[in-house]
Formats: C-alpha cells, sequence, structure tokens
C-alpha cells in the first residue's frame, strides 16, 4: 500500500525550510495541509497519553480529547488557537508552531496517486529532500523508528510509549 512518509527529525533538522512546503490541495486558504499531518505525527509519536492530561484540562473548549487508543486528538473546529495546552504539558510535547487556529486537512493526495502512480505531490517537491515521500510500505518498523498512523500516513520518529501497568 503506498503511504505518505513523513520523516520528523529530518524535518526538525530542515529548520526553517519547512515553512516553504506548499500544498497542491484546492481547498486550502493558506495551502499549509503539512501542518495537520506534522500535528498528527506529533500527536502520534511524542504524546505521553498522560492519565490526567493537563493538556486536555487546559483547554478552555474542550478541544483535545483521547482516543480510545489513548493517543491525543485535536479538535480543530473547536480550538480557538489560545495555545494553552502547550503551557500544561509538563513533557513539552505538542509544539506550538503546529497549533494554529487555522487547520487544513490533508487528502494525502490519493485521488491524483489513483490516476498516476507516479504521482508526486507538491508537499514532496517543495519539502526539503528526503522528509516527505509517497512509499510502498505494508508494515510498520519500529527497529527503523517508522509507525503507521491510519491507512495513508507513516511516520519515521522515536516513539514514546507507555510501559503497561505505569501510571
Amino acid at each position: 500500500m503506498k503511504r505518505l512518509l513523513i520523516d520528523i527529525p529530518a524535518l526538525i533538522e530542515a529548520g526553517g525550510s519547512v515553512e516553504n512546503i506548499e500544498c497542491g490541495y484546492f481547498y486550502h486558504r493558506k495551502n499549509s495541509g503539512h501542518f495537520a499531518l506534522i500535528e498528527i505525527a506529533e500527536f502520534a509519536v511524542y504524546c505521553r497519553e498522560c492519565k490526567d492530561a493537563f493538556c486536555e484540562t487546559a483547554c478552555p473548549k474542550e478541544a483535545l480529547e483521547h482516543t480510545d487508543s489513548g493517543m491525543m486528538k485535536r479538535y480543530n473546529m473547536r480550538c480557538v488557537g489560545c495555545k494553552s495546552c502547550v503551557l500544561a504539558c509538563p513533557f513539552g510535547t505538542i509544539f506550538p508552531e503546529s497549533m494554529s487556529y487555522i487547520t487544513s486537512k490533508c487528502d494525502f493526495c490519493l485521488t491524483d496517486l489513483a490516476k498516476d502512480s507516479r504521482f508526486k505531490p507538491l508537499c514532496m517537491k517543495t519539502a526539503p529532500e528526503g522528509t516527505i515521500d509517497i512509499v510502498e510500505m505494508s508494515e510498520e518498523d519500529p527497529e527503523k523508528g517508522i509507525y503507521f498512523y491510519g491507512d495513508n500516513l507513516a511516520i519515521i520518529s522515536h516513539h514514546w510509549r507507555r510501559k503497561e501497568g505505569k501510571a
């Protein structure tokens, strides 16, 4: 299965050039769909999944919620961009630059990929080399730091996981 692969350490190393990533999705007002992807990737691999989540409690609009899998999810239509969650997280794993009020969704360019298997999304073309790619991948590889989120996204990063029975 083809997946959009985001290499978080490579994006961090690239620094300021991340702002130059463009998105070809027609309905984005500012063409910043990659920020939504980065937010999902960060929650998927960095969130400490606290049982008493201070970030969730601090949110004045109830925009954060634990999913059944234990991961934190942000409801973009409730979020007002106050960044209270960023300040409340004792581990510093919620990054303010990816928690903006205006959020665009990523459609993973699935329609274009279905039409042409050689298609390269605009985010991939404009991202720093080796940070965003379309790959054929069917299994996660924790030893290489490759984790899946949903059916269409793969993430390369260190993954923090709660040990069973620990608070």
